[in-house]
């Protein structure tokens, strides 16, 4: 039996099983959903370029100069999705039912198209092209900020089967909510805790202790650092952030860096795991201007640090881990690092 770790993440409190087994095995981590044959025919995607007359108008475009909303010549193209999770339209309504909070499901759920091209994704894009899915993203949030029901705006790009998509063409969504998603929240009281007490920033002190140790380190460039977590949930997942500290991912400037170091990360992931399902999430800063009425997140700015979040889907969940919410990783975070690092791309 393969020696293991308990490992507490120090940002969520999180506890993580490690399997400390030097060697991998791919055959056992890779479902056949990995191993996608690609059509040569495009099927009747309603995202692609010069099908725009089947998808809602466009709320946002990345366009060529003269071209029309809604028409073809677009690099970017943000739309409503067609089966939104939340309303756009209403009013909250905070109320009790017995013992019971309740809300009604208002919000907002956008598509961000990140190419016209299907089959097409990140580790294919120019870098030019990954510039302006990123600096989309910050004109979503910032827009998006702007109403007084959002508490916080989530990214997040899921790719494959097991992921949940049956789309093979790259989008990303873009959600916004009138409460703060549990974990993400649980991200936000650790690190407040950890500031009220050394007066620094957790993900600081992590980013220090990565770039001091080396081991968990898959890419660095002096503006971000991309690495895997002390107490990774699953095999091979991958965080990303700026080395400096910034708690809103809109207020970016470094787009170039991050669009590079992305598209670097992803390939590597593509290569060594034969281009796995996959999920990206992006846990920046909340409305501030919802919170500062009620008082929350007084050290926000000081405190909290955005960062991308990148799980490969790699096998399904045990019954242990649907029962407990304790992950099992079979694959330590020293080790995934290390492979990733030398995986040319």
């Amino acid at each position: 039996m393969e020696n293991s770790e308990l490992r507490r993440d120090p940002i969520t409190g999180r506890w993580a099983i490690i399997l400390m087994d030097e060697k991998i095995d791919f055959d056992k981590l890779l479902s056949s959903k990995s191993h996608r044959e690609r059509s040569n025919e495009v099927k009747a995607c309603q995202f692609c370029e010069g099908r725009e007359d089947q998808t809602p108008s466009e709320i946002f475009a990345l366009r060529h100069p003269n071209t029309e909303p809604n028409a073809p010549g677009w690099q970017v193209r943000v739309i409503p999705d067609k089966r939104p999770v939340l309303q756009i339209r209403g009013d909250i309504d905070n109320r009790a039912v017995g013992i019971y909070d309740v809300l009604n499901g208002i919000g907002a759920h956008e598509l961000l198209i990140e190419h016209p091209q299907h089959f097409v994704n990140i580790p294919d894009f120019p870098l030019e092209q990954m510039k302006g899915v990123l600096s989309t993203m910050q004109n979503r949030i910032v827009e998006l900020k702007k109403d007084p029901r959002f508490r916080y705006i989530i990214v997040h790009k899921n790719y494959g089967e097991a992921s949940g998509t049956t789309l093979e063409h790259a989008y990303s969504h873009i959600i916004a909510l009138p409460v703060t998603p549990g974990r993400v929240k649980n991200e936000l009281m650790a690190a407040k805790e950890y500031y009220s007490f050394k007066q620094r920033c957790i993900f600081c002190d992590v980013v220090r202790q990565e770039l001091e140790q080396k081991e968990r380190i898959v890419a660095e460039d002096g503006n971000f650092l991309a690495f895997t977590p002390f107490a990774s949930r699953r095999p091979f997942e991958v965080w990303m952030l700026p080395e400096k500290h910034e708690t809103f991912f809109e207020q970016n400037s470094n787009q170039g860096a991050l669009a590079s170091m992305l598209i670097t990360v992803m390939g590597k992931i593509r290569q060594m795991l034969k281009n796995p399902d996959y999920i990206i999430t992006l846990h920046s800063g909340p409305n501030i201007n919802v919170s500062r009425r009620r008082g929350y997140w007084k050290t926000l700015k000081s405190d909290f640090h955005w960062h991308l979040e990148v799980v490969p889907l790699l096998r399904s969940y045990t019954s242990f881990e649907l029962g407990s919410g304790f992950p099992i990783n079979s694959v330590p975070p020293e080790i995934a690092a290390r492979v990733l690092r030398e995986e040319s791309f």
